[in-house]
């Protein structure tokens, strides 16, 4: 008898092409299925450019691709909300299958991280631009910084709320961009504090040990989901915002100017 070599026959369909191209993730609840939830919101990969799927060729198309879908991607969750955007709705809006997203992406959250790290990017200009005044002493420069800070947060709590709810998951969820902004602004603290003990402002000796207590002292004025939690409160915060500084910047041996 001759043998026959049995064959076994996948149908592929769009849904299996989606799935095939995104990485295997380990669930969190082991021993159950993995499912498109899974898929879309699973965490980014840690290597290559933030976001972008590992292994994706770089080149200036790329790079605009990339940019072409956080953009859009921005844009839809500004108007349906984060956990509402799907890759689906991305890739209709860009004209390109969801096969062609997941090129460039591992996963929604992938994508949504970029949003959000643009997204912090803008806050930081916005601080710099408020900070960035070379007639100003070092004191006033952390104050408008904070400030600076401080209004962004509330802004978008307040008129844009379904991108501060992205904000939220990416706190709750530890995404890699929160340690990244963080990060970013204690640098700016820390440059900041350094050129006021070159000028005789501070005495505090250590600018980025110094930076890690201003930021932490500042703590229930500058992080967006304490900052949430106080307007659901209904508590004016703005009345508080002075003191703490206040008591922030006499933590680094500040000084009034002599005269004022």
């Amino acid at each position: 008898m001759t043998n026959v070599k049995k064959r076994h026959v996948t149908i592929v369909t769009r849904q299996t092409v989606d799935v095939a191209l995104t990485p295997h993730y380990v669930c969190r609840n082991e021993g159950r299925n993995m499912t498109e939830h899974d898929i879309e919101t699973s965490g980014p990969p840690a290597t290559g450019r933030p976001g972008m799927r590992a292994g994706a060729a770089r080149s200036a198309d790329t790079d605009a691709m990339h940019d072409r879908i956080v953009e859009k991607a921005e844009q839809l969750v500004r108007q349906f909300g984060f956990q509402k955007t799907t890759v689906a709705d991305i890739a209709a809006e860009l004209d390109m299958s969801p096969a062609n997203v997941y090129r460039f992406f591992s996963s929604k959250a992938a994508i949504c991280e970029d949003v959000a790290r643009k997204l912090a990017a803008d806050v930081r200009e916005k601080m710099r631009e408020a900070a960035d005044d070379p007639s100003l002493g070092a004191r006033e420069r952390l104050r408008r910084l904070v400030l600076a800070n401080h209004h962004e947060i509330v802004n978008r709590c307040i008129a844009d709320k379904r991108t501060h709810a992205m904000v939220h998951a990416a706190v709750e969820n530890n995404w890699s961009v929160v340690q990244e902004h963080q990060e970013s602004i204690r640098q700016m603290i820390a440059e900041i504090i350094s050129d006021g003990i070159d000028a005789g402002e501070f005495s505090v000796s250590d600018p980025e040990a110094a930076s890690h207590c201003f930021q932490a002292a500042l703590i229930s004025a500058c992080h967006p989901v304490i900052v949430e939690g106080r307007l659901r409160a209904g508590e004016d915060i703005q009345p508080t915002l002075d003191p703490l500084l206040d008591f922030a910047l006499r933590g680094l041996g500040s000084r009034e100017p002599s005269g004022g």
